[in-house]
C-alpha cells in the first residue's frame, strides 16, 4: 500500500532535520571512539608513570627479638630450645 499523497519536495524538507541530526550523532560517536583508541594506545605500560616508592613507617617502640621473614608479625620471638648444659 502506498501513501495517498506523495510530495517528494515536502518529504525531503520534513526529513532533512532528523537526517542531519543522525549524521552529527554518528560523527561525534566516531570522534569519541577514535579519541578513546588513541588514548588507550598511548597509555602503554612503558609510558605510564612508575608507582611512587613505598614508604616504610615505624610506629611505636620495636618489639624485642628478631623478625626473620615477611610472614612474621613482629611479635617477640620465643626461643623454646632447651638450655645448654653447663660444664
Amino acid at each position: 500500500m502506498t501513501a495517498p499523497d506523495t510530495n517528494m519536495k515536502k518529504q525531503t524538507k520534513r526529513h532533512k532535520g532528523p537526517l542531519v541530526g543522525m549524521a552529527v550523532a554518528v560523527g561525534i560517536a566516531l570522534i569519541l571512539l577514535l579519541w578513546l583508541l588513541f588514548r588507550t594506545a598511548a597509555d602503554t605500560p612503558e609510558t605510564q608513570d612508575a608507582p611512587p616508592p613505598a614508604v616504610e613507617e615505624t610506629i611505636g617502640v620495636p618489639a624485642e627479638g628478631t623478625v626473620s621473614g615477611p610472614t612474621d608479625t613482629g611479635a617477640p620471638q620465643v626461643d623454646d630450645s632447651p638450655p645448654e648444659p653447663v660444664e
